[in-house]
């Protein structure tokens, strides 16, 4: 089989914002206190995956063939079967996501909303306490999804993780998407790092509150000295 063009380069760019963003904030959860100032970095890298996430969900609709979550192989039955293959023998070869995969990315899309939720102090203490255990069971689904990739590349001899590079698979010329859709690629660009700019310029480290762009919505990053609680939100007027 030939190198076939399976990732846009929108599905790319996504993929690898969305991955850094997540490592930020993972790697400041659980390596800074959350009364350290540096602990307000980790709720705004947060943000930021939220706000990818909404991005996905557009392109997940609308985006290139691959990118749409109607492709997503995702059957109870299909991904059993495909588990257990992975175990014993060669699995069957997708030209976009396969169950395994497809599977962690939905597990992904579903927590970071949790997470984000649970952090800023919605529905409760109750809510809030569940926050330690979506970030583990985030770090789980993500360590599953690496050991994936690397035991697919051991067997089929194939570095899947280099196609979010390239966007290239092996596959069949009749499986490849038409265009890398590089004009989107760069409007999503632009629009997505002069949000995430925005969120970064409207972050006050000294009453650790951060507005967010277009919402009209100021988010508490961390001790509220007014009260409020951990976290909270409030509307601007003005």
């Amino acid at each position: 089989m030939n190198k076939i063009l399976v990732w846009d380069i929108p599905a790319r760019l996504f993929h690898w914002a969305f991955a850094g963003s997540l490592a930020a904030a993972i790697g400041i959860g659980f390596l800074v206190d959350d009364d350290a100032p540096l602990f307000q970095l980790h709720m705004l890298f947060g943000i930021v995956a939220l706000f990818l996430l909404a991005v996905r969900v557009v392109m997940g609709i609308v985006g290139s063939r691959y990118s749409r979550f109607s492709s997503y192989p995702v059957h109870p039955r299909e991904v059993a079967s495909y588990m257990i293959s992975a175990a014993v023998s060669k699995t069957k070869l997708y030209a976009g996501n396969n169950p395994g995969s497809a599977t962690a990315a939905v597990l992904m899309f579903l927590l970071v909303p949790a997470l984000f939720i649970s952090g800023i102090g919605y529905g409760g203490e109750a809510i809030e306490e569940l926050h330690e255990a979506f970030a583990w069971a985030l770090l789980v689904v993500i360590v599953m999804h690496l050991a994936g990739l690397a035991w697919h590349t051991i067997r089929h001899r194939e570095n899947i993780s280099l196609a979010m590079v390239t966007g290239k698979k092996s596959g069949r010329a009749e499986d490849a998407i038409s265009s890398s859709h590089a004009v989107w690629g760069v409007i999503i660009a632009i629009v997505a790092g002069v949000w995430i700019a925005a969120l970064f310029a409207g972050h006050n480290a000294s009453t650790a509150t951060v507005k967010l762009p277009g919402l009209g919505v100021t988010l508490q990053l961390g001790e509220n000295e007014g009260g409020k609680g951990k976290q909270g939100r409030e509307r601007d007027d003005d």
